[in-house]
């Protein structure tokens, strides 16, 4: 089982490595890091000025299909790999375009669970998009928080009413700083499987 962080150049590569050791700690899971490439994007929209999610994700999908010795762990038959690489490989892509969905006027970040792939784009994320002061720690916390929550779906997890919870779907940017970066109870016995809420906090 592998989660890798697919860490776009154009994105400050400096705040890569304090973003996958966050998240290897909030989900308490090992996070490897891909820093060194960029990544072109698909689904661009002239009229939105924005990139399709979906579109993107799919199109990730099929580049770690084509590059298995990026993302596929040595003892893993390519076979198996390209079948179930889903299943096995969970990868999540952060990436500087303004990205949406359909159903949506713009998204913080999206997952395809079908495919094992996830997005986040800081691109909302940042203090200066709302005319703020640049603030690097604010947007590590968030890119952490809105990473979690994307490879919890990634794991099978749903949305969480508790606002506190990572599952918890923030509309703004206020609800996503006031959450913490945590899984409730109820998600951490989810995204663990077969252990019981009394083994995970005893």
């Amino acid at each position: 089982m592998g989660i890798h962080l697919f860490w776009d150049s154009r994105v400050p590569v400096g705040l890569s490595r304090p973003v996958s050791e966050e998240l290897s700690a909030v989900l308490e899971m090992p996070v490897s890091r891909i820093d060194d490439g960029i990544f072109s994007l698909e689904g661009f929209d002239p009229a939105r000025n924005q990139y399709d999610a979906v579109k993107i994700l799919r199109k990730l999908d099929m580049f770690r299909r084509r590059m298995p010795q990026i993302f596929k762990p040595a003892d893993m038959e390519l076979d198996y790999y390209n079948k179930f690489n889903h299943l096995h490989e969970k990868i999540l892509l952060v990436t500087p375009g303004d990205i949406y969905e359909p159903l949506a006027d713009f998204v913080f970040g999206l997952a395809y669970p079908k495919l094992g792939v996830a997005i986040v784009s800081p691109y909302r994320l940042r203090n200066e998009f709302y005319g703020k002061y640049e603030d690097d720690s604010a947007l590590i916390d968030r890119i952490v928080k809105e990473g979690a929550h994307e490879i919890g779906h990634l794991f099978g997890l749903g949305h969480c009413d508790n606002p506190g919870c990572i599952m918890y779907c923030p509309r703004n940017l206020d609800e996503l700083d006031r959450k913490r970066k945590y899984f409730c109870g109820k998600c951490r016995v989810q995204l663990n499987g077969d252990k019981s809420e009394d083994e995970l906090f005893s």
